[in-house]
């Protein structure tokens, strides 16, 4: 669950009184290529290249959205940016945006909060359960939505940081 949001620091507080943990805190710069045009549903498929500018890490990634809750995620390691991004374009895919993004991450039991500054577009909330989409992990998704006092009109849907900039620029 992906949430546009004005005051991290208000939401961060709310994650320490409530005992999530920092986990992580990343630079990471994503190369996107998109892999078909916008489905019925609002979807479409993405190939990323990231950069995680303090891990000193490189991966592609083949990234689709399956619903309002779900999404599946392939990740290989690579070691160099340059000659992935050379091959995706000699395969006919070109670079569509790139989104760079400063990220805390937050843990409790299964459950990841993690908050992100978008360089040109903005701040923004994720909740996530890596884990089978079932009623149990569903109720956890939106608990936590309301222990962070965030509401469904503030829900981005169907959309990730690249559709959002790429609508941000038009």
């Amino acid at each position: 669950m992906k949430f546009k949001c004005n005051n991290l620091e208000s939401i961060k507080e709310k994650l320490i009184a409530n005992l999530f943990v920092l986990d992580k805190i990343k630079h990471q710069i994503d190369t996107y290529f998109i892999v078909n045009e916008t489905q019925e549903d609002g979807t479409r498929d993405y190939l990323r290249v990231r950069e995680d500018k303090k891990k000193n890490f490189i991966s592609l990634d083949y990234h689709k959205v399956l619903s309002l809750l779900e999404t599946d995620e392939v990740e290989v390691d690579i070691k160099d940016k340059e000659k992935i991004i050379k091959i995706l374009k000699l395969l006919g895919k070109n670079i569509q945006c790139e989104v760079d993004k400063q990220r805390e991450q937050y843990k409790k039991g299964d459950v990841t909060v993690t908050l992100d500054i978008i360089k040109n577009l903005g701040s923004f909330v994720e909740i996530e359960i890596n884990g089978e989409l079932n009623p149990e992990n569903e109720q956890s998704l939106i608990d936590t939505m309301k222990l962070l006092g965030l509401k469904e009109e503030q829900r981005i849907k169907k959309q990730g940081y690249p559709d959002l900039l790429l609508t941000s620029q038009s």
